[in-house]
This record gives structure tokens, sequence and C-alpha cells, in this order.
């Protein structure tokens, strides 16, 4: 979700008054916003005072009264990996940034995550938390927390958007643009010639799950034809169901797909060897666009990938935690932040197709 220009001009606000300064470059690339917005945002900040320019920065106006340190921040998940990691990395420097004390606590289920909730609320100094909750299934999507231990503090929701209605809903959340990272996807195949892009992606994230739901939008959008999308089997399913599977090589061929988008850059480092086995290279006979951008630059072939915003994702939780302390009775707020995408070796036009 785009910020409208109140919430983005507070935001420049808040970065300064955490910062001390910053170049409107920086700003706009936090922000995922044009240069040309936030300069004018600052300019308009500027004629009300609430912000000054100087030798090519902007800072807060002077006499400004100086925003409270941070105080304990406590991030809560039940999923470490190397795409959550990145993000509270980005978090835990944010709030070291602000003066403040960082803490982790890693939860196994609805049981320790509710312990975790409860400890946080008694613990003196706790300024608020940042919930990365797992949801490997729609089923249990807002299940980690029940009314009878709604969060006593300001909480935002990392890389997750709750459904409306819940609980956590009514909790301000940042996540990454995952729409904008299929159109630049699907943009850059369909530049390259191809038409035929099939999706290939697990069903066990709220990040797989979002993927998914925007690539038939985003195909119709750019013209392209609507493919059959096989899911890959997921990390908790059983032997029947991995068996069950879909082919990637049988869905290529019955498909015509002359590329490949895969979530993750896990499962696609992992496919190309099966795809070289048999006789379907990358990118000699299929290109390839994967997701996440963690290990994708690190098999043979190196990938193009999306990239999410992992660690803006992180400082942007904190410094949406510290606006809510400060306006403790405004609604919610989601975030997005845009994706970008990284042009490596896996991609080649169809016309050259050997």
């Amino acid at each position: 979700m785009t910020l409208g220009p109140v919430q983005r001009r507070e935001r420049i606000l808040a970065l300064l008054a955490a910062r001390g300064s910053a170049k409107v470059a920086d700003l706009a690339l936090e922000l995922g916003a044009a240069a040309v917005t936030v300069r004018r945002d600052v300019e308009a900040l500027a004629r009300e005072g609430r912000l000054s320019r100087r030798y090519g920065v902007v800072e807060p106006a002077s006499g400004a009264p100086p925003r409270p340190r941070l105080g304990t921040v406590v991030a809560i998940t039940s999923s470490l990996s190397g795409y959550m990691d990145e993000i509270l990395r980005g978090a835990q420097q944010a709030v070291t940034d602000a003066g403040g004390r960082y803490v982790l606590d890693v939860v196994a289920d609805a049981a320790s995550t509710r312990r975790s909730l409860e400890r946080a609320a008694v613990t003196e100094g706790v300024t608020g938390l940042l919930f990365a909750p797992r949801w490997r299934s729609v089923e249990e999507v807002g299940s980690d927390l029940d009314p009878a231990c709604a969060p006593r503090l300001p909480l935002v929701l990392l890389e997750r958007f709750a459904p409306r209605g819940s609980l956590l809903a009514a909790h301000d959340a940042v996540r990454s643009d995952h729409a904008t990272g299929m159109h630049q996807a699907l943009s850059h195949l369909r530049a390259h010639g191809h038409r035929r892009v099939l999706l290939l992606c697990r069903d066990d994230s709220p990040t797989a799950r979002t993927v998914r739901a925007c690539f038939g939008e985003a195909q119709r959008a750019l013209g392209m034809p609507a493919l059959s999308e096989p899911l890959l089997s997921s990390d908790g399913a059983d032997a029947h169901h991995r068996a069950q599977a879909p082919d990637p090589v049988e869905a290529i061929r019955r498909c015509r797909a002359t590329a490949l988008l895969v979530h993750s850059d896990t499962d696609a480092l992992a496919l190309l060897p099966h795809l070289e086995a048999a006789g379907l290279p990358v990118p000699q006979a299929v290109s390839v666009v994967c997701w996440d951008d963690v290990v994708a630059g690190l098999g043979s072939v190196p990938l193009t990938t999306v990239a999410p915003p992992k660690r803006e994702v992180g400082a942007a939780a904190v410094e949406l935690l510290r606006w809510r302390c400060e306006n403790p009775t405004a609604p919610p707020r989601r975030v997005e932040i845009a994706t970008h995408l990284v042009e490596r070796q896996s991609v080649r036009p169809v016309s050259r197709r050997s």
C-alpha cells in the first residue's frame, strides 16, 4: 500500500527526528517514492516550518523538541530463515540507531507466543513488539492469538498483513510490495519475448500465498496467457502429498512454457539440476526468475530475482512502532515497500533459445 501525502510527510519527519538529517534521494529510496515527490513533500514541510534544508540535506526544524529515546523492542518470530533474518537485522539496527534495546524471542507455537506476549507486557521498559508469525497454512492465519491474550503493548506485524476482521488486523503492519515484484518479474520476461510463463510456488508461507495471489492479476494486466500453476511440495507435506506434487518438467512441456517464475530462490536452485537432467537447461531452454534474493546468486547459474526490501521492512516496522507510541489512538496503518529486480544470467530472449 502506497503512503499518502500526509503519511509520507509524517514519516519524513519521523526519520529526521531519529537520524538528525538525510538526503532527499535517501528518503525517497526508503519511502519507495519518486525523488520528485519527496522533494515536493520536503518543500511543503519547509514552508510549514517543520524542517529545514541546508547544504543539500534536510534536517528537523531548529528548536524542534528532541524525540524520546526508544526503550526495549521485543521481536517475536516463529520463523528463522535467511529471508526473515535479514528483516530482523534491519529491525535490530533501527532499534540500536534509535538508542533502544533489541530482544529477539523465538517461539514454537501459539502457547509460547502467548507466554512471550505476557512476559513483554510485564517487563519494565518495553516500548512495543514486532511480530512475525509463520502461518504455514491458511487455517493458521491469525491463530497465534485469541481474544484472551490480545497484545497490551503497541505491536507491528513484520512482513505480514493480517486478514480483515482478525484480532491482529487492529495493529499496524509492514511488508514488501509483492504485487509490484510480480509485475517487475513478468515485465522483465515479457521484454525478452516470453509470454508463456509458469509459476512454481509453495503454499506454506504468507509470502508464497501473496505471490500466488498476484500472479494471475499481473498476467492479465500484461496481456499474458494464464497458465496453470503447479505447487511445489510444502516443507511439512507428508510422503503422499510430496508424491502428488506436480512434476515441473511435465508442467513446462504440457504448458509449452518458455520461462519459470519460482518462489523461492532456494527452490529455484534445487530445481536447476532437475531441469538440466531433463534436457531443459537454464537459460538455454528455459528462463528463470525467482524470489527472495537470499541465495539466488550462489548457484552454477546466477539467478535473476525479485528482491524484497528485507532490511528496509525491518527498519520501517521500528519507525512505525515509534510513531504508534506517539499516536496511540490513530487508525492502524498498513505499509508496503517496493521490491526491485536484480538481473543476473538466468533469462535469455526467446529468439536465442537453442
